[in-house]
């Protein structure tokens, strides 16, 4: 088995920091220590857990978490050496598929979270460490189109460019320095807060941008198309309706796709 897990997985937790319980718009991980979320633990443990359970989380059961959940679910001990860091941490952060996806979007081949043997012989055919900056560049965009992201900014930046920088080190096979143990008492942690993507609404699709600039041309043509008479109007009428309807399906389905 490789080294790489221990080698980074103090500098990790590092990284996520104790305890933090920021409002659901920073940070929709809700409740948090050592990057292990409330729910995270609860689906470990087989049951709901309380806020104050997530508080007494052993930095050993941390650990297993971390290497059972995220490191096997990338396969990180059949990644070349460096790569297995970057898209590790991108795992915490943003979960085993996303990580992957985004991988498999930089190899062009099929993107469907399962980091499988199509996916491994592509990584393969490529430079590490081209693979390494590609991967890091990709995770800092898919960031930055998260509504979360205003409220994190500057701590996932510095986080993604960390890694990187950390995953570059371990492709020359340096070993690299342990981050210092990081403290539990409760504090703002942004590099630490979940860069996952949210369930869309109706209502929110239709209140972006794109949404309201739909919704006023729809409102605008309809009130005119009723100014008139006649089943010609009431024709343009229906038709305009229906296209609202399917206008507004495929932006649900673009702003949960982003």
């Amino acid at each position: 088995m490789k080294d790489t897990f221990r080698l980074i997985i103090v500098d990790l937790l590092g990284t996520e920091g104790g305890f933090a319980n920021r409002s659901r718009k920073a940070d929709p991980g809700g409740p948090t220590n050592l990057g292990v979320t409330q729910r995270t633990l609860s689906a470990w443990r087989g049951r709901a857990v309380s806020v104050e359970e997530v508080k007494r989380l052993s930095r050993e059961e941390a650990i297993d978490i971390y290497r059972a959940q995220y490191w096997d679910a990338v396969k990180g001990d059949k990644l070349p050496r460096g790569l297995d860091y970057a898209v590790f941490d991108c795992a915490v952060n943003s979960g085993p598929a996303r990580a992957v996806k985004i991988l498999q979007k930089i190899l062009k081949v099929k993107v469907d979270g399962v980091l499988g043997v199509l996916t491994l012989a592509a990584v393969k055919a490529h430079s590490t460490t081209a693979l390494i900056n590609l991967f890091s560049a990709a995770r800092l965009k898919f960031m930055k189109r998260l509504k979360n992201w205003p409220y994190n900014k500057t701590g996932w930046s510095r986080r993604v460019r960390h890694v990187q920088e950390r995953s570059l080190e371990l492709v020359n096979n340096a070993i690299i320095k342990r981050a210092p143990t990081p403290d539990l008492e409760p504090h703002e942690n942004e590099e630490g807060s979940k860069a996952v993507d949210e369930e869309t609404s109706a209502l929110s699709a239709w209140l972006s941008p794109d949404g309201i600039t739909k919704g006023a041309m729809a409102a605008s043509g309809f009130s005119g198309i009723l100014a008139g008479s006649g089943p010609v109007q009431w024709g343009f009428a229906i038709a305009l309706v229906i296209s609202v309807g399917v206008a507004g399906y495929l932006l649900i389905n673009k702003e949960r796709a982003a």
